[in-house]
């Protein structure tokens, strides 16, 4: 895979959503809209849309398995099973990203991230975030940055009606690590957390006979209440 520049996503406020749900609302005004964030990109959708300026426009938005608490995720990131099932895997994946990219970093606080990284032996997911996506988007540590992107924060305040679907068996986040103090004090938020279904699996009943995924199933259902508002 290629990179076209040498900036990564940050799980916070992504203005280039911020620009496409403009441009969207903008050529169909009178439509109604909902968002859907499936992990990583659940936490981009959540914290994005807390802070976007026309938010009162989005009527639902639909979290999948994504860490409603990134300090309590990492913390489960880091133990020694996940460690090395996930974190490390993931994190070998990324360094090689970047190690097979090295033209697009040109400036000299670019080139410093670079060398950071590809110098390293072993990156986890916490490697990654400390000496590179941190400091590329101003933080001062991995754990300045979790507190700042932690979606939780987001579900205490939204006006925007939020469905949080995570699965118990999750390696990432799981219903023992759900905010329950947030979700008991906002009407907003509904936290679903089902028996089975990995990081985004959830097959439904009779798979692989039937390929229908309990979100499929959900997604659908929000897809309708939304046009049924119309």
């Amino acid at each position: 895979m290629s990179m076209k520049t040498a900036k990564f996503f940050s799980a916070g406020y992504n203005d280039g959503l911020a620009a496409l749900l403009d441009t969207v609302i903008d050529n169909n005004p009178h439509a109604n809209y909902g968002i859907i964030g499936i992990s990583f990109g659940g936490m981009v959708a959540c914290n994005t849309l807390f802070q976007y300026h026309r938010k009162e426009e989005i009527m639902v938005q639909l979290i999948l398995s994504s860490p409603l608490d990134s300090l309590k995720t990492i913390t489960r990131l880091n133990a020694l099973r996940a460690k090395v099932l996930y974190s490390l895997p993931f994190g070998k994946k990324i360094k090689r990203l970047i190690s097979n990219n090295q033209e697009v970093f040109k400036t000299k606080a670019q080139k410093k991230l670079f060398r950071s990284i590809s110098r390293s032996e072993s990156v986890s997911i916490t490697d990654i975030d400390d000496m590179f996506i941190a400091p590329m988007f101003g933080y001062n540590s991995s754990t300045d940055y979790y507190k700042d992107i932690c979606i939780s924060r987001c579900l205490k305040e939204t006006q925007t009606f939020t469905i949080c679907v995570n699965a118990d068996d999750d390696p990432c986040y799981s219903k023992e690590l759900f905010p329950m103090d947030v979700v008991q004090k906002n009407p907003n938020v509904c936290l679903i957390s089902t028996a089975a279904g990995g990081h985004y699996g959830f097959a439904g009943l009779g798979w692989p006979f039937y390929q229908t995924t309990f979100t499929d199933r959900l997604v659908s259902q929000i897809v309708n209440m939304i046009h049924s508002q119309l």
